[in-house]
């Protein structure tokens, strides 16, 4: 999968075009790994169904901590996802992007946990104290891409001060490298719909940073 360094949202969002061409080749690669890994599970290899799991766990906890700002109910929706995943992999469609399905899987689940939650007051404080409580994997949890947790912190806090319907559609593009389409797809939106709302989260993360550490550039302390 496509990741890209903590520091791309804010450059994308103050200059408002896009992060990088896209690879198609990786992309291309990836898909042929994801089919084999599906036919791997489908003909019975346990195996198969773990390399899926050390694969996407941290891309779907994530989406799903983007959608809650909360790790604990992230990795609560990550583990019934796979378990989601496990029981209707017999039905996934090869023609379809399988990242896709499953983050639309992760999506779903998240958002029907923030809905009962009824999302509880969170101090924009707090989300970057969240996002440091990550998953445990390759030492200090910061996002795939970055190696600077302070700057990981900073943009997930800014992060935090967006609607959930931008700040997922941001993430998805700038940390996920998913194109509008996709991310109708994951969304269950229209194409236009993920076009606005792509186009409104820059806008939206660019006031937000500005607002935050005014003009500083991302990673640098704010004066």
């Amino acid at each position: 999968m496509t990741s890209i360094s903590a520091t791309m949202p804010a450059r994308a969002a103050k200059s408002g075009k896009r992060s990088r061409p896209r690879d198609l080749e990786a992309r291309a690669r990836r898909r042929a790994e994801d089919r084999a890994l599906v036919a791997g599970i489908l003909g019975g290899d346990e195996d198969a169904f773990r390399r899926l799991v050390e694969r996407y766990e941290r891309p779907l906890f994530w989406v799903a901590h983007d959608i809650l700002l909360d790790a604990e109910e992230a990795r609560d929706v990550v583990q019934e996802a796979f378990i989601r995943i496990h029981a209707a992999i017999d039905r996934y469609d090869p023609q379809r992007d399988l990242v896709n399905w499953i983050f639309r899987i992760a999506r779903n689940l998240a958002i029907d946990a923030f809905r009962r939650r009824r999302r509880r007051a969170t101090p924009v404080e707090d989300v970057a104290a969240m996002g440091e409580e990550g998953p445990e994997l390759h030492g200090r949890p910061v996002r795939s891409g970055s190696q600077d947790p302070d700057l990981s912190g900073q943009v997930t806090l800014v992060l935090g001060a967006l609607p959930v319907e931008y700040r997922l559609a941001l993430t998805l593009r700038e940390f996920h490298g998913l194109s509008p389409r996709e991310i109708a797809e994951v969304t269950d939106c229209s194409y236009p719909t993920a076009r606005w709302r792509l186009h409104r989260a820059r806008s939206l993360f660019k006031k937000a940073w500005e607002d935050r550490f005014g003009g500083a550039e991302a990673g640098q302390k704010p004066a």
